[in-house]
């Protein structure tokens, strides 16, 4: 359990369409829930080659130019859309990324507008705001400084995450493999 002294953030770096992504969001959730108070967490969509890559060999896609360039213009549009939303708030952020997410990953709909606006709609988003941050090149910057900045704290794969403790001492660790709310706990 987190000790009343220590504070807890963490970086979480998903690939938006991934299944495996999903569930740790929802797990690192959990354990923000229980300790809201002491724990911060800051969600940073990560998309390169290498993430691509094993996304499609661990799902058993083909590695076909057209399955690639679907997939990946899927997570580049839909981390556009979950940074104009977070614009809005992280809280709103995280509720649009959840709700676009359970349509897409568990419903199996396509990215699309409609998905889009659903799930803005859903997350109470000015919509008038979302769409215009969605096309505005500030957010394709934000896009590019996220990828920049989970580079630099050492994130390769996805979903993986940050964690970092304050208290007596100060201890960050880098977990690169699917983490649930019980293992965070176990951590601090």
């Amino acid at each position: 359990m987190v000790e009343r002294t220590k504070q807890v953030e963490i970086f979480l770096f998903v690939n938006p369409i991934c299944k495996a992504s999903l569930k740790m969001e929802d797990e690192v959730l959990k354990f923000v829930d229980a300790y809201e108070e002491n724990t911060q967490i800051t969600i940073y969509p990560y998309l390169n080659k290498q993430t691509l890559y094993r996304y499609m060999k661990e799902n058993d896609f083909p590695t076909e130019i057209a399955v690639w360039n679907k997939l990946y213009n899927e997570s580049f549009h839909l981390s556009l859309a979950f940074i104009a939303a977070t614009i809005q708030g992280k809280k709103k952020g995280r509720e649009f990324l959840l709700a676009i997410q359970q349509k897409m990953i568990i419903q199996k709909k396509g990215l699309s507008k409609d998905l889009l606006i659903e799930s803005a709609e859903q997350a109470n988003l000015d919509m008038e705001t979302f769409l215009f941050d969605f096309h505005s090149p500030f957010v394709q910057y934000l896009f590019d400084l996220d990828q920049d900045v989970s580079s630099s704290m050492g994130a390769t794969d996805t979903p993986s995450c940050l964690l970092i403790t304050t208290g007596d001492e100060k201890k960050a660790t880098l977990i690169e493999r699917f983490v649930t709310a019980e293992d965070l706990y176990q951590l601090v």
